[in-house]
C-alpha cells in the first residue's frame, strides 16, 4: 500500500510530555511539524517546568495545545491527559504518537508508522527505531520482564534465546515485539476503548511495557517498525537525578511484577533487588576507597546505590524519587 506522504501527518496527533526540556522541546515539536502534523494536533503536557521551554515554544510555533500541570504529575498521567484531549476532539486522529521531548522524528517516520498500521489491521501499538545523535542504535524493544532476567545476566539469556532477548536490530522489516519503548511509540486510537489508557500507578518507567502487556491480553499486536526512525537523547531527565530516578525505576519494576506476576515471583524479585542493591553499594564503596574517592564517577555510583539501598531499608517511602511530584492538576491553555 502506498501512503500519501503529503497528507499522512494529518492522520496523527502527537503527545509530548515536557519537564524542563529546554531547547530540545522546540526541536521535538518542529520534527513533528516537518512530518506534516498540524500544530493543532500537537499536545504538550508540561509537568511543572521551571525553565523557558514553554515560553520558547510559544514564541516559535502557533496553534499548539499546552496542558500545564502545576508540578510533576508523572509520565503516565501526563500522557493520559494528552490522549483524553485528542479523544475529546470531534474528529480525533487515527493514530496517537507519544514522543519524548528529547526525541526528534526523522523524515518519513510517520509514513512508516502509517504504512505499518495500514498493513497490519490487528496492530495496536508500534515502536520506532531509536538511535543516538551519532547514529548508534539504542534499545527500542524488549521482552516482557520475567524472574529469569532478575536472576541471570543478560549475556547468558542471549546465549539461551538470542532472538527473544535482543533489544535492537539492523533488520529493516517490521517485527513482532513483546514490548516497545515509549520514546517514540504510536497507538491506534480505535483500540483505546478496549486497551484503556496508561496505568497511572506507574509514575515513571514501565508504563509502556505494561501497556504492551495489556495489548497482548486483548489479542492485539505489538510491532517494532524499524523504518519509523527517531533520534533520541536517551536519559536526559533521568540523568539529572541519578538516585531519585533509580528509585522510580525500581518502584515501577516492583509495581509491574506485583500487578502481572504471581505473589511468589513478586517477593523473589523484591528480595533480589534489595540484595543486588546492597552488593552494588558495598562494591562501589570499596572501589571508591581504593582510588581515594578521587573519581567523580565512582563517587556518584556509590552514592546512587546507597541512596537506593536506604530507600529499600526505610520500607520504600512513597515520598522518595523524582522531585516536584503533585496530585492536583489544573486546566489547559492554548498557545496564541
Amino acid at each position: 500500500m502506498i501512503v500519501d506522504s503529503s497528507t499522512v501527518g494529518a492522520r496523527f496527533s502527537v503527545v509530548i510530555v515536557n519537564y524542563n526540556g529546554g531547547a530540545m522541546l522546540l526541536e521535538c515539536v518542529l520534527s513533528a511539524v516537518r512530518e506534516g502534523v498540524p500544530s493543532s494536533q500537537i499536545i504538550i503536557v508540561d509537568n511543572g517546568s521551571r525553565d523557558d521551554s514553554i515560553p520558547t515554544l510559544e514564541r516559535s510555533i502557533l496553534g499548539t495545545l499546552v496542558i500545564r500541570n502545576p508540578c510533576n504529575a508523572g509520565f503516565a498521567r501526563a500522557v493520559n491527559q494528552g490522549i483524553r484531549q485528542v479523544l475529546a476532539e470531534p474528529a480525533s486522529a487515527e493514530f496517537i504518537l507519544l514522543l519524548n521531548n528529547d526525541a526528534q522524528l526523522e523524515p518519513g517516520a510517520l509514513q512508516a508508522f502509517a504504512h505499518g498500521f495500514d498493513s497490519l489491521p490487528n496492530l495496536a501499538i508500534a515502536g520506532g527505531q531509536l538511535h543516538y545523535p551519532d547514529g548508534r542504535l539504542q534499545s527500542a524493544f524488549a521482552p516482557l520482564p520475567t524472574l529469569a532476567e532478575e536472576i541471570l545476566p543478560l549475556f547468558i539469556l542471549k546465549l539461551i534465546s538470542p532472538d527473544r532477548f535482543r533489544r535492537k536490530t539492523l533488520e529493516e522489516n517490521p517485527m513482532v515485539a513483546e514490548s516497545v519503548l515509549g520514546a517514540c511509540l504510536c497507538v491506534r486510537s480505535s483500540v483505546l476503548p478496549r486497551l484503556g489508557l496508561l496505568d497511572e500507578e506507574y509514575f515513571f518507567f514501565f508504563e509502556e511495557i505494561d501497556w504492551c502487556r495489556r495489548a497482548g491480553q486483548i489479542g492485539a499486536e505489538v510491532y517494532y517498525l524499524p523504518k519509523a526512525r527517531a533520534v533520541h537523547r536517551q536519559g536526559h531527565t533521568a540523568n539529572r537525578f541519578r538516585g531519585p530516578s533509580r528509585v522510580e525505576y525500581q518502584r515501577s519494576k516492583l509495581t509491574f511484577f506485583r500487578k502481572s506476576r504471581k505473589p511468589a515471583v513478586f517477593l523473589a524479585v523484591s528480595s533480589l533487588l534489595v540484595l543486588r542493591t546492597l552488593i552494588n553499594a558495598l562494591s562501589g564503596t570499596v572501589m571508591c576507597a581504593a582510588t581515594l574517592c578521587l573519581s567523580p564517577r565512582l563517587r556518584l555510583k556509590a552514592g546512587t546505590y546507597w541512596y537506593l539501598f536506604c530507600w529499600h531499608a526505610l520500607f520504600r517511602p512513597a515520598s522518595w524519587g523524582l522531585p516536584g511530584k503533585c496530585s492536583g492538576l489544573q486546566g489547559t491553555e492554548r498557545i496564541q
